[in-house]
Formats: C-alpha cells, sequence, structure tokens
C-alpha cells in the first residue's frame, strides 16, 4: 500500500482523528488508519460505487466507511474479552499498546465516522434511497447481522458445533460484511430485483470461502506468516471450518464456494457491464485462496 494510492490517501485524510485529542486515542486510531491490510471490502466498495454512479468523491467515502466499519470490527475482536489477540497486520494489537479502554473507543470513533460517510455520499439521493442505505447498515451490521454473529462465535463452545453452525456464524459475520460491501453501493444505482439477489448470492459465496481461508491459516500459518495472532481458534474453541471438517474438506468445500461464487458473478456480468468489475474480484478471490498454507510449516 502506498499513500499515492487514492483509496489509501482518502483512508488517512478521512481517519477520526482530532488534532488536540487525547494522545493515545489519536495514536491508536492513526495507526489502524495507516495500516488497513489488504483493503479487499473497499476496493469493491469503490468500484460498485462508481459503477452505480456515485461520484468520485462520494465512492471513496463510502469505500472508506465500510473500511472503517470493518477495522472497528477488527480492534473488538483483538481484545482479551473477544479473540484474546497479540497481532494484527503485522503489528501488536491496538488493546496491547494503548489498553483495552482505548481501543473500544478508537472502534467507536471508526464506527461513528463510518456512518457520517455513509450519509456524505448519499446525501444527494433521494430520501428513500437514504433510508434504504440506513437499513442496509443495520441489516448486514446490527443484531440481525454481523453483531449477532459474533455473539455467536463467542457462545460456540457451549452449543453442539459442526460445519453447519460454523457456516451459519460465517454467514453472519463475513458474508454480512460483504453484503454491506456490494449492496450499499448498488443503491445508488438502479438496481433490479434480479441483480439484488445476485449480489446477495455472491457475498455470501465469497464472506463463507474468506472465512474458510482464515480458519485455514489459523490451524495451519505461522503467526510470522499470516501476519497476526494464530492458533486461537483451536484453544478458545471458536468456530472453524478446518478443526470442524479437517483441512482437506474444508479445501474442498472452499473449492466449492469459490466456484459457486464464479456463477453467480458470470450471471451478473452477463446481465449487465455494469457488473463487469466482480468478474476480477472473483479472479483475486480464486488466486487468495491457491495461496492458502499447505501444512503447518507454511
Amino acid at each position: 500500500m502506498h499513500a499515492s494510492d487514492p483509496l489509501v490517501s482518502a483512508l488517512i485524510e478521512n481517519a477520526p482523528l482530532h488534532a488536540k485529542g487525547e494522545a493515545h486515542l489519536r495514536a491508536a486510531v492513526a495507526e489502524a488508519a495507516a495500516h488497513p491490510g489488504g483493503l479487499v471490502r473497499a476496493r469493491l466498495t469503490l468500484a460498485a460505487g462508481r459503477a452505480s454512479g456515485l461520484t468520485e468523491a462520494a465512492a471513496l467515502g463510502l469505500a472508506c466507511a465500510v473500511e472503517y466499519f470493518h477495522t472497528a470490527s477488527l480492534l473488538l475482536d483483538d481484545l482479551p474479552c473477544m479473540d484474546d489477540a497479540t497481532l494484527r497486520r503485522g503489528r501488536p494489537c491496538a488493546h496491547r499498546v494503548h489498553g483495552e479502554a482505548t481501543a473500544i473507543l478508537a472502534a467507536l470513533a471508526f464506527i461513528n465516522r463510518a456512518h457520517a460517510l455513509c450519509g456524505a455520499a448519499f446525501a444527494g439521493s433521494t430520501r428513500d434511497v437514504r433510508l434504504a442505505a440506513l437499513a442496509c447498515v443495520d441489516a448486514c451490521l446490527g443484531p440481525a447481522g454481523l453483531l449477532d454473529g459474533q455473539a455467536h462465535d463467542l457462545r460456540f463452545a457451549e452449543s453442539a458445533g459442526g460445519a453447519r453452525t460454523v457456516g451459519r456464524i460465517a454467514a453472519l459475520k463475513t458474508a454480512g460484511l460483504f453484503q454491506l460491501t456490494l449492496l450499499l453501493p448498488a443503491l445508488a444505482g438502479p438496481t433490479t430485483a434480479a441483480e439484488w439477489a445476485a449480489l446477495r448470492r455472491v457475498s455470501l459465496y465469497w464472506g463463507l470461502a474468506y472465512q474458510a481461508a482464515d480458519d485455514l491459516a489459523d490451524v495451519l500459518s505461522a503467526e510470522a506468516n499470516a501476519g497476526k495472532t494464530t492458533g486461537r481458534d483451536r484453544i478458545r474453541r471458536r468456530p472453524n471450518l478446518a478443526l470442524e471438517l479437517g483441512v482437506s474438506p474444508a479445501r474442498r468445500r472452499i473449492a466449492r464456494l469459490v466456484a459457486q461464487g464464479a456463477g453467480a458473478v458470470a450471471r451478473l456480468t452477463t446481465g449487465s457491464a455494469r457488473w463487469n468489475f466482480l468478474a476480477e474480484a472473483q479472479a483475486r478471490l480464486a488466486d487468495r485462496i491457491r495461496q492458502a498454507p499447505l501444512s503447518a510449516a507454511a
């Protein structure tokens, strides 16, 4: 990532920083904004926003909003009361450097700024579209979406477990954020009911595949290679497809999800050139899966 990248620059410029704010909170926010990871969701949002007719400024703002929601979820996930992680994106977790309370406040700062950016992105839209955007954020991230998935994640050890339960949690958490990534910007353009349903399917397949790939990395990768704390799912009895099915069946499940995603993308791009950017994103997903760790030594 380089600051000359418009998206990276926008993430830094829009970060919820206050020049006279408390030093630790300011540092935690600045560090998270300056090390955004792969930006898979943000780049998808940017492309979808452009394809849906948003101005460049609005599309960039919406992409930042989605990334800030994602960043906030990671700051919270890493806390001792959640995943108790020590490393994120190759760096010590925010709560390890600045304390748990500051990490929580940083997450809230990103969430607050994300909502403000969403409002700004749809400021020129009709009232119905603005209300639909609010409802989309709530559905994907609220008590029927990501939040519910995280709650079930934390209680997984008390459940009967199984791959089906793992999949339901991933559909709420990881796929929920992918749905926000594609559905929110799609509201800005004329999206048919069939296209909306197809976008939901693409989001589901991608979200499940990404989560399963992360599950494999947690089981097989060393921290130095993954860039984040690994091996925690087994220790804390958290949902993990590879632990429930085994590594080889998990790989087969991922391959099937990638193929299903490709089919859904093909139907969308056949119907409208507006969605052509999804084909490139699908190819990147397939590349990520191929680069998944092959052994515990990887």
